[in-house]
């Protein structure tokens, strides 16, 4: 029952939320940019999207995610909102 709660849940983030590649920076981080489908989006699942995400990408190279920066962009109910998660993986 539980695992069927949490796959839902995951469904439902991932329909709410759209997440690009993982880009390098000049100085080296990694950052990957998580937007809201819809502009009723909430910040919380727009950002942990992207976490989610930089998390799963340094697991599949048996490293750990440390978060470096989080920017934010946009205005909820007013448009889209985009979070760049800027990290590291060690």
């Amino acid at each position: 029952m539980k695992k069927c709660i949490l796959l839902a849940g995951i469904g439902v983030l991932a329909a709410c939320t759209a997440v690009s590649g993982v880009d390098r920076k000049q100085n080296g981080y990694l950052s990957i940019t998580s937007r809201g489908r819809t502009s009723f989006a909430s910040w919380n699942s727009v950002r942990n999207a992207g976490v989610k995400y930089a998390k799963a990408y340094c697991r599949d190279q048996h490293k750990e995610m440390h978060t470096v920066e989080i920017h934010t962009n946009g205005v909820r109910s007013a448009g889209t909102q985009s979070v760049e998660v800027v990290f590291e993986c060690f």
